[in-house]
């Protein structure tokens, strides 16, 4: 629908800006008060701009941790190519594309990132038990959890 694809565009623009990235890093400020932060509850990394911002954020507000689940593999391995590691307080978790299937294992090794991947037969995410929430399970957030495995739903 031409509506839908102008608003996303209109959005993606918005989201390369350096405003947009001050406007975030003074919302988060504001509001986020458990000290952890997910980006993209739906949707995915739009463009390397859009990354670089989401970056910028992260270096500005150390005191966050940010996880940013993603498909957009060819956008992490580009950062990562121009750009080098990702500051310590930002954990890039590649998402396999396949239920019963594993995340790249190896690109995110290389990339210095982690992944996560769905089971249909259970997980060690603790969500689903827990009103579908975290509740105080960080693990996605933890770059020492190489991978993290949901339960299909």
């Amino acid at each position: 629908m031409p509506n839908v694809k102008e608003a996303l565009a209109k959005r993606k623009e918005q989201m390369e800006s350096k405003e947009w990235a001050a406007s975030m890093i003074a919302r988060i400020l504001l509001e986020e008060k458990s000290g952890f932060f997910r980006w993209f509850d739906s949707g995915d990394i739009a463009s390397l701009k859009v990354l670089r911002n989401i970056v910028r954020i992260a270096i500005a507000l150390p005191q966050i941790r940010f996880w940013l689940p993603t498909k957009e593999y060819a956008i992490v391995q580009r950062y990562h190519e121009l750009y080098g590691a990702f500051p310590p307080n930002l954990n890039v978790r590649l998402s396999a594309y396949m239920v019963d299937k594993a995340g790249p294992d190896s690109l995110a090794e290389r990339l210095g990132v982690t992944t996560s991947e769905v089971s249909s037969t259970g997980g060690d995410c603790p969500a689903p038990k827990q009103g579908n929430k975290c509740g105080d399970c960080r693990r996605c957030w933890d770059k020492s959890q190489q991978t993290v495995t949901y339960h299909l739903h």
